[in-house]
């Protein structure tokens, strides 16, 4: 997924739309499109503008569905004492990006469950608006149609495999049955290959044995929900090889800072070209405020360059990106994640070192091999 954009935000959580996600609108624009125009041939009272507004009215319902599902684990996860860092779509649907793993199975139960739950009280809700107004009218036909697509995104969402919300129910029970959260994991991504194997089959007996092109998007689904599960397990042998590792093992010590104070022009200068860094933390009155890359100074037009104060352009850090040597590294892990992240490393208010993903990938390599 790219960067996206933020269309909203629902209790402070940020809604954003990665740009795959025009794709699926589109496929799905034109299923209900095609669903309404049948409909009308066989009777439905409705007009050629009105098959297209409905049309695209039934699309932003569904993915108004998508949302609810996921702010549904959103909500519970914060409740939970667990805070979201954004609720993401993207051409396979949604996705909430949690910024660390629950701490107990109970929890990890309840904040997963919550998603298939409401998008099954959705379909109930479609479902009896649908005989409210009757399937021979347009209104009636989408609340069909968002019905029964709520109650397959809730049941589908229920196989037993990472990293559908099924595969996490499962990892609860088998972590509450057990103990064990790494054996749980396993189960899970265990289920998640099954359930990935059985789609691409699927997928291919759709294409090759029924001629339908549809069978393409089962094998793509299939592909992405192995990759995903085998993402979960690396993470999981990443943590567990991170455990007891702190930020002072693992940063990128005597990192070269840039002054606040500095104009564009010099730290272009003095830093962008004399050092092979992409970015460079920024000291201000002492301390360390903030981050500056090479997209920052893009964003600025060069003529001003001259006149630009480093400290008006860097990323502020948040106070979690900036951490003790005795930091635990495994709880880093989430504020690492996505574009340009990093953390700094201070003692007693001083700088001493950095931490990157890539850091933290090194340090695993180098301790699993």
């Amino acid at each position: 997924m790219g960067k996206g954009f933020v269309i909203g935000r629902v209790r402070g959580i940020p809604i954003s739309v990665d740009a795959s996600w025009l794709i699926i609108f589109f496929l799905i624009w034109m299923f209900f499109w095609s669903d309404l125009a049948t409909a009308a041939r066989h009777g439905m009272a409705a007009t050629q503008a009105g098959i297209w507004i409905g049309a695209f009215v039934g699309t932003l319902l569904f993915f108004g569905s998508v949302v609810v599902h996921e702010l549904s684990h959103s909500l519970v996860s914060i409740q939970r004492g667990i805070p979201v860092k954004q609720i993401r779509l993207f051409i396979f649907g949604g996705v909430s990006e949690i910024e660390q793993e629950a701490t107990t199975p109970g929890t990890e139960f309840a904040i997963t469950i919550a998603g298939p739950l409401s998008s099954l009280l959705l379909g109930g809700i479609f479902y009896l608006l649908s005989l409210a107004f009757g399937d021979t009218t347009l209104v009636g036909r989408l609340c069909w149609q968002l019905a029964w697509i709520n109650a397959i995104l809730g049941v589908f969402n229920l196989a037993p495999g990472f990293p559908l919300d099924g595969g996490r129910v499962l990892r609860s029970i088998v972590w509450k049955v057990t103990g064990d959260a790494d054996k749980a994991t396993r189960v899970a991504v265990m289920g998640g290959r099954g359930v990935a194997i059985v789609m691409i089959v699927v997928g291919v007996i759709t294409l090759l044995g029924r001629g339908n092109l549809g069978g393409l998007w089962w094998i793509v689904l299939g592909w992405f929900l192995f990759q995903a599960a085998g993402s979960a397990e690396f993470q999981m042998e990443a943590r567990r090889t991170l455990r007891g590792v702190t930020a002072g093992q693992v940063m990128t010590p005597a990192p070269v800072s840039v002054d606040g104070g500095a104009t564009l022009q010099e730290l272009f200068d003095g830093h962008f070209m004399q050092h092979n860094y992409s970015w460079f933390p920024v000291v201000v009155d002492g301390q360390v405020r903030g981050i500056v890359s090479m997209r920052q100074l893009r964003d600025v037009d060069r003529s001003q360059w001259s006149s630009v104060r480093t400290s008006e352009v860097m990323r502020v850090l948040e106070p979690d990106e900036i951490v003790a040597p005795d930091r635990d590294v495994e709880g880093l892990i989430p504020r690492l994640t996505g574009e340009g992240r990093r953390v700094v490393v201070v003692d007693d208010g001083r700088l001493v070192g950095i931490i990157s993903p890539s850091d933290v990938s090194r340090w695993i390599h180098h301790h699993t091999i």
